[in-house]
Parts: C-alpha cells; structure tokens; sequence
C-alpha cells in the first residue's frame, strides 16, 4: 500500500491575482520614488546653474561699476563723462551695458531752500500757492519745530489729513518718505522724483542739470542759465550696470560713488551698492 502524502492547501487563483497586484503597486512605487528622485536632482542641478549664472553676472557687473569708476577718474581718451552715454563691456563671456550719470544737477530736498523748492514745485507742473504749500511742508519735516505750540500744531494738521506719520524733525533717510508728506500729490511726485537726489551735497550745477531743474533754478532766483562751478564737497555720480549672459538671466547693479573719496587720500567712496534701479 503506498504511503499517503498529506499535501498543503491549494492556492486558489483569487490568492495568485492578489498577490500579483501587490506586486505590480509595489513597482508603481518604487517607480514613483525613482522618477521623484531623478526630478529633485535635475531641480537641484537647474538651481545650482541659475545660482552660478546669477553669481557671474553680479561678479560682471560689480566688475564693470568699478571699471566704470577707473575711466571716470582716467585723464585724455579713456577718460568718461557722466552724461548717461553707454558703455559695452565683456568679461568672460558676460556682456554689460553700463551708464554713468552726475547727481551734481539733481536737488536734494534735505538741503534745498524753500525758494528753490518751490520753483522746482513749479517747475514740474504746480501752481505757485500749492508749490509754496509743499515748500514749507517739506521744510516742517526735515526742521525741528520752532517751538512745542508749532509742532502739536503740525502734529494736528496731519492727523486732521489722515496720514499716519507727522514730520520727524529731522531729515529724509529716503525719497520714498516724500509720499508722507502732507498735501503731496503722487502724481506730483511722480514727476519730481527723478530730479532729486539724497546724495547730492549742494545745490544744483546748471551745468549738470537737466531743463526742469534749470527752469527751477531760474524760478527760485538762482542763475539757472549760468555756468557756475560745482560747490559741492565732491561731485557724485550715479553708475548703472546690466549684465546679462545669453539664455540666462540679468543682473542689475546700481552704484553711487563720491568721486572725491571718503578723506585720508581716498580717490572715491562707494556710498550705495544695491540691485536694480
């Protein structure tokens, strides 16, 4: 009689297909993971190349302000002038325009008197009464109250007008404070703000300045036809380089440098680096 071999139970097809589909989600998985990984890794490369790239174009254009600075201060036929004319440059394959402008004829609110404020006003499409108003509007701002009744009355005259801040009594630590100023119109100020500038250290150059800021001039009873020297303590030029390299993006740098140095001999003084214009 032959032995009886007990046998194990018999897989039924519904096993066999169940475990066929574990088998199959779990590739879909693993395949998933894969491709999840092998994006991260090209994101990671892209960024790491737009993060070069962003690098060489800063290195190019921080490298061309100074180059910039170099010809400014040069003698004869390399010498530029800050007239806003454009300069090409190319270092290692990164190309980049550069301009250099005087902010010897733009007008510093923090210094301007209030007749030249108010021809400037004037000059940029206000009536003399409201050019007056922002005159002496911008001058309780950068003052100091004459006494405690002036400033509480200063105080209740922007409150009454609904803006936030009164005058600080001291001067604009940016151009974009003007906008808080009482009765300033934006569009206004729209118009005068390419003319100013904080880093000029003087009144205007009528040999430096554009028609607006001559007409002022002449407006406030300065000479604004003559061709009076620059009296600032140095002149100071605003240079602007866009580097850009081919397929990839630009990088804007604007400089302002005081061409007479920061004393002890210096030849210049950078006073502002910053991105964009």
């Amino acid at each position: 009689m032959s032995p009886i071999i007990a046998r194990g139970p018999e897989r039924r097809p519904r096993d066999r297909g169940f475990a066929l589909l574990i088998v199959l989600w779990s590739l879909v998985l693993l395949s998933l993971m894969g491709a999840q990984i092998l994006a991260a890794g090209r994101n990671a490369v892209a960024l790491a190349g737009n993060l070069r790239a962003a690098a060489q174009a800063q290195a190019g254009a921080d490298g061309a302000i100074y180059a910039a600075i170099f010809h400014l201060s040069a003698a004869g036929n390399g010498q530029w002038q800050p007239d806003g004319s454009q300069h090409l440059l190319s270092s290692d394959g990164i190309a980049v325009s550069v301009r250099v402008i005087s902010l010897g004829g733009k007008i510093n609110p923090n210094l301007a008197s209030t007749a030249l404020l108010t021809g400037f006003f004037q000059a940029v499409g206000t009536a003399p009464a409201q050019a007056n108003t922002l005159a002496n509007a911008i001058i309780d701002w950068r003052s100091t109250a004459s006494s405690a009744n002036a400033a509480q009355a200063i105080q209740a005259d922007y409150k009454r007008a609904g803006l936030a801040f009164a005058p600080p009594g001291h001067g604009f630590a940016d151009l974009s404070e003007l906008e808080a100023v009482i009765g300033m119109p934006p569009p206004l100020l729209a118009r005068a703000l390419p003319e100013m500038s904080l880093f000029q250290t003087g009144d205007p150059d009528p040999k430096l300045a554009d028609a607006v800021v001559r007409r002022a001039l002449a407006l406030s009873g300065q000479a604004g036809l003559d061709t009076s020297v620059y009296t600032g303590t140095a002149p100071v030029v605003m240079i602007t380089a866009e580097a850009g390299m081919t397929g990839k993006l630009d990088m804007h740098r604007q400089a302002i440098v005081s061409l007479g140095g920061a004393g002890g001999g210096a030849p210049f003084q950078v006073l502002s680096l910053t991105d964009g214009y």
